[in-house]
């Protein structure tokens, strides 16, 4: 009977043991998941549905600062257009282009290495 004490005793033990380190593993995954989700919080570059503090500020990320001087370079716009937004990507700046009264815009890619407008796409309204 001595024996049978003493396994239940043991066995008690190894189970108080174990309901501890899994508790002390929890806590550490738990900690590991707070400590990177505070590494990866940003700033997205485009609005959320719902966000009501919707600016048109662009977003600079670190990447984004590292651009080497570039220079002078030219885009063509009519009198009546006006620059609505831009976006940095790397070495590429998009530019958000329209009319004065929204009319004929239009978006241009320019390229900061080779100092060269890279292309345009035109925006227009559907025609049905």
């Amino acid at each position: 009977m001595r024996v049978v004490k003493t396994l239940v005793a043991f066995m008690g033990l190894l189970i108080v043991i174990g309901i501890g380190l899994v508790a002390y593993g929890l806590s550490l995954d738990k900690n590991a998941k707070d400590q990177d989700a505070a590494l990866n919080e940003h700033t997205p570059s485009v609005p959320m549905a719902g966000d009501d503090q919707i600016t048109n500020a662009p977003v600079v990320s670190q990447a984004d600062t590292r651009i080497a001087p570039f220079g002078d370079i030219r885009v063509d716009i009519n009198p009546d257009e006006r620059l609505i937004g831009y976006t940095v990507s790397g070495d590429h700046v998009t530019l958000h282009i329209a009319g004065g009264d929204g009319s004929g815009a239009r978006l241009v890619i320019v390229s900061l290495s080779e100092k060269t407008v890279l292309g345009r796409i035109l925006l227009t309204p559907n025609a049905q």
